[in-house]
């Protein structure tokens, strides 16, 4: 009987949330977690594109991108990725594509550089 009763509070515990789960199941139902990863979902999509004008010293940052083209449309462009081991200097009609996951950075090299990212 007492064998039991363990394996009952075993079984219990195991369908009962602990206080992290509760938590983290609050923190998923926020309403504003929902749009914004809706909004992630609708941005990294296959076929979309983002320009950007960056100065100098300016960056781009993008994260989670896979399979990305970064075309460097006016001005020159400096391309860093995760995994890749080298960095890019684009300049105008240029582009640098990387299939694997991860972080892309792009800074721009001048006063007036225009860089357009697209997803395939």
């Amino acid at each position: 009987m007492f064998a039991d009763r363990i394996k009952e509070d075993r079984q219990l515990a195991a369908a009962r949330p602990g206080l992290l789960d509760a938590w983290i199941s609050r923190f998923r139902d926020n309403r504003f977690v929902r749009v914004a990863a809706e909004a992630g979902e609708r941005l990294f999509t296959p076929g979309r594109q983002l320009t950007a004008r960056l100065g100098q010293g300016k960056y781009l940052s993008l994260s989670g991108t896979r399979f990305c083209r970064v075309e460097c449309r006016r001005g020159a462009v400096w391309v860093t990725a995760a995994g890749d081991g080298r960095d890019r200097v684009l300049t105008p009609g240029q582009r640098a594509s990387y299939s694997r996951g991860g972080k892309v950075v792009v800074s721009g090299r001048g006063d007036a550089s225009e860089v357009r990212v697209c997803w395939d």
